[in-house]
């Protein structure tokens, strides 16, 4: 697979992701301010560096997830 198909594949997972987050929803992307998700949705599709970070973002938290990482963390907290 292309690198260029990768990263449009990643960037329609993020889409996808923060398409089913609730629609009042503000998040603050490190140096970049706080997005609300109709901002973030058009970052991720234009490619800036706000929309790499916020895929980037994404992506690390669905490894976390997907790794079982997130649970143990989470469980490490109580």
């Amino acid at each position: 697979m292309s690198e260029e198909k990768q990263d449009e594949e990643l960037k329609e997972l993020v889409l996808a992701r923060i398409g089913i987050m609730p629609p009042n929803l503000k998040l603050s992307i490190g140096n970049f301010g706080t997005f609300t998700k109709q901002e973030m949705i058009e970052h991720v599709k234009c490619g800036d560096a706000a929309g790499k970070q916020i895929i980037q973002m994404q992506i690390s938290f669905i490894k976390a997830l997907t790794s079982g990482r997130l649970i143990e963390i989470l469980n490490k907290n109580e």
